[in-house]
């Protein structure tokens, strides 16, 4: 990678070292968008959490969940009473394991630490171990405002050393364990790669980081926060509600658990991969993020999908082609891991 802007500045066109998509996608995102406002969905600050929680119109986007992995669940300890996982495993796999131990990805899934959960991602995750040929195990966090930060990223620490502390049950080889995730859920993979690295432990091989938020305003003052803050679902009240409902305390918003950017030292953390979309208020502080890494010494790729909101890549069922390119990075890197 060369050079890209650091947080707090404003890079006026694509980074040098960011890897454009073949496709522009922005067609799929007009019709995507007409479909979410056709529910009346047009990132709308909600009334409360119920009526987020309660929200359909993301759902009409999902296609059907592939028959490429098996699914599992277990109930782990957490750091204030038990935590579920949701383990996707590649359909020929039992949980013995007939091949042998596979690679492992904990995930965390997106939704703004608000929202979301084993079912919004189930249809991706299927696909995603299918494709990987990894074990990945979903973690249903604990989600604001009713536990706000730092419970989020306490669970994600704690389940990440749980899962790779009994690897082998769970048919994980202990050496090839990454961590991955999308929008909040990639700010908590990111958290937790440098809380790994910080406790000397566990060792992580790779972190998916798909859209992620790395930073809060005032920090976070980028051309995509400015520019592309109304129009695309994600728009800058709903990234204020979220945050007011994650990080009510405004001193947490500069602690790097809740914005990874902010770390003093990148140095030593895991490989990267990080996805980006080009019509997503979260492009240009993600690209940042995996800039620092490079500088910091980090092997990183960065893939930004061109004319891409930031949900698009679920949207299987209008543009199943996104999903199948997120899928397609991240199959690359992981195998090389």
């Amino acid at each position: 990678m060369n050079e890209i802007a650091g947080p707090g500045t404003t890079p006026a066109r694509p980074p040098a070292g960011v890897e454009m998509s073949v496709e522009d996608y922005t067609a799929s995102t007009e019709e995507a968008l007409a479909v979410l406002a056709a529910h009346g969905q047009h990132g709308q600050r909600p009334a409360d959490v119920r009526q987020a929680r309660a929200d359909t119109a993301l759902a009409a986007l999902f296609g059907p969940a592939p028959p490429t992995a098996s699914v599992t669940s277990a109930v782990v300890p957490g750091p204030a009473g038990p935590l579920t996982l949701t383990v996707y495993r590649p359909v020929e796999d039992r949980p013995t394991g007939t091949h042998g131990p596979r690679p492992g990805l904990v995930y965390f899934h997106g939704g703004g630490f608000v929202q979301g959960g084993p079912d919004s991602h189930s249809g991706f995750l299927r696909a995603l171990a299918g494709a990987t040929r990894h074990v990945i195990v979903s973690v249903d966090y604990r989600l604001a405002p009713e536990n706000p930060f730092p419970a989020a990223v306490l669970d994600a620490g704690a389940t990440t050393r749980h899962v790779a502390a009994h690897a082998g049950d769970l048919g994980i080889h202990p050496a090839r364990l990454a961590v991955g995730g999308d929008s909040a859920g990639a700010t908590l993979a990111a958290a937790v790669a440098q809380q790994c690295r910080a406790w000397g432990g566990p060792e992580l091989v790779h972190q998916v980081l798909i859209t992620p938020l790395t930073l809060y305003p005032p920090q976070a003052d980028t051309v995509s926060r400015r520019e592309l803050g109304q129009g695309y679902f994600l728009t800058t009240e709903l990234l204020d509600w979220y945050a007011e409902c994650y990080v009510p305390d405004a001193a947490d918003r500069t602690d790097p658990r809740a914005a990874p950017a902010l770390a003093s030292d990148l140095s030593g953390l895991p490989a990267a991969t990080v996805i980006t979309a080009g019509l997503d208020p979260l492009r240009d502080e993600g690209e940042q993020y995996a800039q620092a890494l490079h500088t910091a010494g980090v092997d990183v790729r960065v893939r930004r999908q061109r004319g891409a909101f930031h949900l698009l890549w679920l949207a299987t069922k209008v543009a199943p082609a996104v999903q199948a390119e997120v899928i397609d990075v991240i199959r690359e890197r992981l195998g090389a891991a």
